[in-house]
């Protein structure tokens, strides 16, 4: 009888022995979920620095109020100037150009070039004509096309504009063989072209009168 009395009180001492040790547990897990760790104040931190600039508004620069200006004086000569037609135009002048000078025929674009200019074109032409050699040149995006100086003369305006675009360039001789640039990957190609507009001439028209790469 006594050891059926020892054997019935070994799970009393179980429960006992379990509940001591889920105590210290609970315990335990308590002091390490408690604990900082100091990522929590770090986190509060970032997002206040976050929340200090959302609302900042970009300050225009004295060049920028500089352009305004200029283009202003544009209007006072012209009252049909217009600045998002003028950079249509240019994007789709830049384009033509770009064309023409891959194909090899700049009929298209020679009313629309200074002479110094277009001999340029033509003279990097009969030079690949006389190589034997062939230009790709794939525009895939224009990224960005701005006006970024005006000058005004008594005689001309002149604007220079900005291009950014995504191209493929490249250069194969006779044989197809590629002797400069990649048929693959898009390059960022930056130029900066200069139109200018006679005052006191009846033809409306913009011309081409010098180009620059960087």
């Amino acid at each position: 009888m006594a050891v059926k009395n020892m054997q019935n009180s070994f799970p009393y001492i179980d429960i006992l022995i379990f509940g001591v040790i889920a105590i210290f547990l609970i315990f335990r897990l308590k002091n390490i979920l408690g604990t900082k760790t100091g990522f929590e104040e770090t986190n509060v931190n970032e997002k206040k620095k976050d929340k200090q600039f959302t609302n900042v508004v970009p300050l225009k620069s004295k060049k920028d109020d500089v352009l305004d200006i200029e283009l202003n004086k544009i209007l006072n000569i012209d009252p049909n100037f217009n600045v998002n037609d003028f950079l249509t135009g240019s994007r789709n002048f830049f384009e033509m150009v770009l064309e023409s000078f891959v194909s090899g025929n700049l009929e298209n674009i020679k009313n629309f070039t200074k002479t110094s200019v277009f001999k340029s074109f033509k003279s990097a032409i009969d030079e690949r004509n006389k190589e034997q050699e062939t230009l790709i040149i794939d525009l895939k995006s224009i990224k960005e096309n701005k006006i970024t100086k005006v000058k005004i003369t008594k005689s001309s305006i002149k604007v220079n504009v900005a291009f950014e675009t995504f191209q493929i360039r490249a250069l194969m001789d006779k044989n197809g063989q590629i002797i400069d640039g990649d048929t693959e990957n898009e390059i960022l190609v930056k130029d900066e072209w200069v139109f200018e507009r006679k005052i006191n001439d009846n033809n409306p028209n913009w011309t081409l009168v010098e180009t620059k790469s960087n």
